[in-house]
């Protein structure tokens, strides 16, 4: 049970995590026009874009994990 909470705070921070990169875009989204090259959103929307990708694989993963234990239970039963 204690390796299911762990999962779930991992998924949770990671989520966290999401939310505030998308926050901070948010706010930046108005330099965007501006006329300087450099600008946060340009860094921030691939690494959210990444993040994503990193959040769904670990809910993929989870998820196919807690299967596989399920049918290997089911099994022995």
């Amino acid at each position: 049970m204690n390796l299911l909470i762990k999962k779930k705070l991992i998924i949770w921070l990671l989520l966290t995590l999401n939310l505030m990169f998308a926050f901070v875009i948010g706010f930046t989204i108005p330099l965007l026009e501006s006329g300087s090259f450099y600008n946060l959103g340009f860094v921030m929307i691939p690494l959210l874009i990444v993040l994503n990708y990193i959040i769904i694989d670990r809910f993929h993963y989870y998820i196919k994990h807690n299967n596989d234990e399920r049918s290997i239970e089911d099994a022995e039963i």
